[in-house]
């Protein structure tokens, strides 16, 4: 499906596709076009042979990737990106999204599965000035990646603030809830280095000097890009060696937390020890001497217990073992 299509020539714009000829396009400098199209069905795959993509690009558009890629071909460059659907909450699953881009001199096409809040966007801003594509097709691509790349630092800055809550969670009380957590943020941020670390290598690919879709002077504005891809790489590393860290304390703290019980356990398990083997002694069903008339059996155990116990007590707390 044809989500928008914008065609400048000489100050005219055309929004209907049926009124384009993408070969008489092509072939004048003068004219920009951008065309998106969501959800690709055969339809779509015959718009983008008109263009002469190649047929593993647009297999490409089709069959969703996993990872970011740049090919570059004579009339083109393929660039698939990745971004991140914005969430309601952390705790929530992260989803990406991807946009596949045909960048040309004087066109760009971009292919995506689902509907995109930053395609959205960037048709709005062009829909209220559709002669900003006379700026350069480069530009407008520009405007997406910016777009895609600003929707990762929300996501960095709620990781910084979980961090922060669970590191205060964990020194109060080491929980099983706390390491679910500790694990469900250790993903998120492996998802998110998946695709910015290639993708850092495509935008840094596209600053350079040589690629003849992106103008000379419009390099300034993808090192931009890279620059902030960077500072999200490096927040990101920083997160997940902060993570590592609350998890040695997590895993210290729950090693603390069972020493001191089984402490407690021993130090009763002592106590009992020997009031078991007074009471296993006096309870043997055989005569005692301690019960024989006159004497005092009752009060001799009790007095063997109670001793014991004291005697124990006295001896952990001066060993300080209490």
């Amino acid at each position: 499906m044809i989500n928008c299509c914008f065609l400048v020539s000489n100050n005219r714009i055309i929004t209907e596709y049926e009124k384009i000829n993408i070969r008489d396009v092509l072939k004048d400098e003068n004219c920009f076009l951008w065309i998106d199209i969501e959800d690709t069905d055969d339809r779509d795959v015959a718009v983008l042979e008109e263009f002469d993509f190649h047929e593993l690009s647009i297999e490409d558009c089709i069959f969703p990737q996993d990872l970011p890629k740049i090919e570059d071909f004579e009339t083109y460059c393929f660039i698939t990106v990745h971004g991140i659907v914005k969430r309601a909450s952390i705790d929530e699953d992260m989803k990406m999204f991807e946009i596949n881009t045909f960048l040309g001199k004087n066109f760009v096409v971009t292919v995506h599965e689902e509907p995109s809040a930053v395609i959205n966007a960037v048709k709005e801003k062009v829909k209220q000035n559709p002669l900003t594509l006379t700026k350069g097709m480069d530009i407008l691509f520009h405007t997406i990646i910016d777009k895609i790349v600003d929707g990762y630092f929300p996501l960095a800055e709620q990781i910084d603030d979980q961090i922060e809550e669970i590191e205060e969670d964990v020194l109060a009380d080491p929980t099983q809830k706390n390491m679910e957590r500790l694990l469900h943020l250790k993903r998120v941020i492996l998802s998110m280095r998946k695709v910015i670390i290639p993708q850092r290598t495509i935008i840094s690919r596209l600053s350079r000097e040589g690629n003849p879709f992106i103008h000379y002077k419009h390099l300034v504005y993808f090192r931009d890009i890279y620059d902030h891809l960077l500072r999200v790489g490096d927040m990101l590393d920083m997160y997940r060696e902060l993570l590592t860290n609350t998890l040695e304390v997590y895993l210290s703290g729950t090693s603390t937390k069972l020493n001191a019980i089984i402490k407690v356990l021993t130090i009763i398990a002592t106590f009992m020890m020997p009031l078991t083997l007074i009471t296993s002694y006096y309870g043997m069903n055989m005569p005692m001497p301690e019960y024989t008339a006159g004497s005092h059996g009752l009060f001799i155990v009790w007095t063997l217990m109670i001793g014991t116990t004291i005697g124990l007590f006295v001896f952990f707390k001066h060993k300080k073992w209490m």
